[in-house]
């Protein structure tokens, strides 16, 4: 009698198991496809696709424990529905780690200033508060918003309220400091590689020591200047020479390059600049001429500023990555192949005339030499815009899909950019829905090697004085890019040996 009681209470039953999971089935399917539409990056399309397999597996789990009687299929119902549960809630982690990860380095608006209290190395102070009654060097209009910040920041937060002593340069200050004239001087440490730039001063970074470290913030500015219908995007591709530093601490850049992208005719055109060029900085002092290295020091505001006059453009946004970043991006991809214009020997590595397949160290060695070429600088420009482009090519194939949340993980902390998220989101949707492959074009702009003096070190430094035919030719280029390339049909390698 308790077995057949029994047999009747699971009939009773059926019906209810049934809806009830089927229902928790539906819940967790559709809570992942509510987070794959918040994130943006999958196109209508695939959306309906997502959904059309929900559906199909409520289905499957409805019709599979709908009839108690066959527990052979009940069982495997109640598994499906556990894997769909178990499978929603993975997803939806990863998702969320994908968005969390992409919003981390994206809308920056934020840069960092690091400025020391500097002593000599063999000075027996240690902390801020031996300096109490010393007076502090420190320069006269160079960087004096943050001298100045500073300053306050020692009366606010230690008591302390220094007496200062003023000096043209930086030139100035570091005799004043080693002479023993200033027992202390006040620094941003973005120009200690100014320093080791300078003939005679190459060792001022090694003979001082900080014994205290303030930070001043700075509001990146963020306007958007790309209209909703412009299909044009131009982005400068910033490489910071720090290793060690964050990403959102101001220093030289190294890497100069303006990608200007079409996403209606799939071309990027890539315009490097070298990195001692010799421009006016967009510093609000008239003639501030400088190398466009050290534009980086102020901030991403000058550096894209200072380009936006020499190219007479508007640069909507920026990336910035460091060379600890870089590394792992191209060890993350899976590595690199790039083509090599030359034969050569960089850091143990040899490289081939043709493709090379690199992994990250490999790679940013290949993006660094100079000296094994003629042309110096020159070349170095060309092979940082054919590392940026096999970058783009790994980027953009679907197999880089499987690892694409180790690829954004790698760069949290090295790379930083002011993109809005929704503006990413729309590109990844688009490829997605096209499939398209683009065309690159690349050019760099010349210039003569001379010295001048610099805004920044007040004296003869080397520059590169630019070529104004080949200015003019990037402006030409810059203009024309909502055009289809004539030489679209062209190998891409005999297409760029023109220019």
């Amino acid at each position: 009698m308790r077995k057949q009681g029994n047999r009747s209470k699971w009939a009773a039953e059926r019906p209810r198991l049934c809806w009830v999971m089927s229902g928790v089935t539906l819940l967790a399917l559709l809570a992942v496809w509510g987070v794959l539409l918040g994130t943006q990056l999958l196109p209508p399309l695939y959306l309906v696709v997502v959904l059309g397999i929900e559906a199909l597996i409520v289905c499957a789990v409805f019709f599979l424990t709908r009839d108690g009687k066959r527990l052979g299929l009940t069982i495997a119902g109640s598994i499906l529905m556990l894997l769909a549960v178990v499978g929603s809630a993975i997803s939806g982690f990863f998702l969320w780690q994908t968005v969390s990860a992409v919003q981390e380095i994206t809308g920056a608006k934020v840069e960092h200033s690091q400025v020391n209290f500097y002593v000599a190395k063999d000075s027996p102070a240690q902390s801020i508060y031996d300096l109490a009654g010393s007076a502090f060097g420190i320069l006269k209009e160079l960087d004096r918003s943050n001298t100045d910040a500073i300053l306050e920041q020692m009366k606010t937060e230690y008591g302390l309220i220094p007496s200062t002593k003023e000096f043209d340069n930086l030139i100035q200050l570091a005799d004043a400091l080693q002479s023993g004239v200033m027992d202390v001087i006040v620094l941003n440490e973005a120009y200690l590689s100014l320093y080791e730039e300078t003939p005679g001063y190459e060792d001022f970074p090694n003979e001082i020591k900080a014994v205290s470290t303030l930070q001043v913030e700075h509001v990146v500015e963020s306007e958007k200047k790309q209209q909703e219908t412009d299909p044009i995007l131009n982005i400068l591709i910033s490489g910071s020479d720090t290793r060690d530093s964050t990403i959102d601490q101001r220093g030289r850049s190294d890497v100069n390059i303006i990608a200007s992208v079409n996403t209606e005719t799939k071309q990027i055109l890539l315009i490097s600049t070298p990195r001692d060029y010799y421009v006016p900085l967009d510093v609000g002092v008239p003639d501030a001429y400088d190398k466009l290295t050290h534009a980086g020091i102020y901030g991403m505001d000058v550096l894209t500023g200072t380009l936006e006059n020499l190219y007479k453009i508007d640069i909507d946004y920026y990336f910035r990555i460091n060379f600890t970043g870089f590394v792992d991006v191209v060890d993350a991809l899976g590595g690199i192949d790039v083509y090599s214009a030359y034969d050569f020997t960089a850091e143990n590595h040899h490289y081939v005339q043709g493709m090379n397949s690199l992994d990250g160290e490999e790679a940013l060695n290949f993006a660094r030499e100079r000296y094994a070429f003629s042309e110096g600088d020159r070349q170095r420009g060309s092979n940082q815009m054919e590392v940026l482009k096999a970058v783009f090519r790994k980027a953009m194939s679907p197999s880089i899909l499987t690892q694409y949340l180790s690829i954004l993980k790698s760069v949290e902390g090295c790379v930083d950019t002011n993109i809005p998220y929704d503006v990413i989101s729309a590109l990844v949707r688009q490829q997605l829905e096209t499939g398209d492959s683009w065309t690159f074009e690349s050019f760099s702009v010349n210039g003569s090697d001379a010295y001048s003096t610099t805004y920044s070190m007040n004296q003869n430094s080397y520059v590169m004085i630019p070529d104004e035919e080949t200015v003019s030719q990037a402006q030409d280029k810059l203009a024309s890019i909502g055009n289809v390339i004539d030489q679209e049909d062209v190998p891409e390698a005999e297409a760029e040996a023109e220019d």
